[in-house]
């Protein structure tokens, strides 16, 4: 009977460890390439795309199919496509199609077995080609050539090995493509453009021409995320400052493009700390934001740092280190980059009626 029948599935615990790594593999699959043809078919019809209703529905398919000895359920193109070509709009399509396939199947079994297995491929093709849109490819190649790289390659292994396997490695090379993107967050150092009139904090590098630093203060805008994958490269570059030849003892770290941290990110910092204050300086942030303050207050960081080395702005930051700065340094220096730099008493080559300070 073409009926299916409702059954309890008999699995042996001998057998779950196995069963439980390929329904691993069949849950990334199938989720991954539902998505993908929902996007598809949403860049076509102009529908948004609900990825947790995609995924909650899916999961109730196979959990109710996996009673009646179903196949693992998820989306198609072969089914989807024609649907959205004949003027499907909404899910009810899915649910008729459904019901007159089962209908089909149930009276005329024998029929429908005679259909040529070419002139089924031949559809396949046609919806395949449908598919395939080379403009998008070429502003895509314009755009980012690593993401080619990762559809061609993800293409090539669609039309030569299983479907499956193709998704799996298309989505480890996005994976890998994204944790090299991340692993070497921007660190920038920063400063103040005493040319400009209102006295813009900017990029250093980005200067035409060279501006002055502190001598005592590195000011450093972090942009990115700082977990396992970039941990190194932070360090890294952390070390080169320390060790610089004529390093600044205190580091204030512009930490409101500092999205999250993680445990490896946050012990990253407790390093920090500890090397500033052994070269007797000290490490302060910058309007850190609230899912890094809970990190750190999570790891016990925030006891460590204390919160008076918080900032919610540059001018106060700037005000409270200033106090901790060696004043016999300040009155040799030159450079004179902030505000309070006027305070102290020493050689100033411009001149106070020169060129404007900025300030922070």
């Amino acid at each position: 009977t073409p009926w299916p029948k409702f059954a309890i599935p008999n699995v042996s615990w001998s057998a779950l460890s196995e069963l439980l790594g390929l329904a691993f593999a069949l849950t990334i699959v199938a989720l991954g390439q539902s998505i993908s043809i929902a996007k598809a078919v949403a860049a076509r019809s102009g529908q948004r795309i609900d990825a947790n209703r995609e995924f909650r529905g899916q999961g109730l398919s196979n959990i109710i199919g996996g009673f009646f000895s179903s196949y693992v359920s998820c989306g198609s193109l072969n089914r989807s496509m024609p649907n959205l070509e004949a003027g499907a709009r909404t899910p009810l399509a899915s649910v008729f199609s459904a019901l007159l396939l089962l209908a089909l199947v149930a009276v005329s079994a024998a029929l429908l077995a005679q259909i040529p297995m070419a002139a089924l491929a031949a559809l396949l093709v046609l919806v395949a080609v449908s598919l395939l849109d080379l403009g998008r490819w070429r502003q895509l190649f314009s755009l980012s050539r690593t993401e080619f790289a990762v559809a061609l390659a993800t293409l090539a292994a669609t039309v030569s090995i299983r479907l499956e396997i193709a998704i799996l490695l298309g989505t480890l090379l996005s994976l890998m493509s994204f944790l090299y993107r991340t692993s070497k967050p921007a660190m920038r150092t920063m400063g103040f453009d005493s040319r400009a009139p209102d006295r813009q904090f900017v990029v250093l590098a980005d200067s035409a021409t060279p501006l002055p630093e502190c001598p005592q203060l590195k000011l450093l805008r972090m942009e990115g995320e700082v977990y396992f994958g970039a941990t190194q490269h932070v360090a890294d570059t952390l070390h080169a400052l320390r060790h610089a030849p004529h390093p600044q003892k205190h580091l204030l770290v512009m930490g409101k493009s500092m999205n999250f941290i993680d445990l490896a990110g946050a012990e990253l910092w407790e390093a920090e700390l500890n090397a500033r204050r052994a070269m007797g300086g000290n490490l302060y942030f910058h309007r850190p934001r609230p899912e890094v303050i809970q990190m750190w207050q999570t790891t016990g960081f925030t006891r460590l740092l204390g919160p008076e080395h918080q900032f919610p702005d540059k001018r106060s930051a700037i005000a409270t280190i200033f106090t901790r700065l060696d004043p016999a340094i300040c009155r040799q220096c030159t450079a004179r980059i902030f505000e309070e730099c006027r305070s102290v008493p020493g050689p100033d080559p411009v001149g106070d009626s020169a060129v404007p300070r900025p300030a922070p």
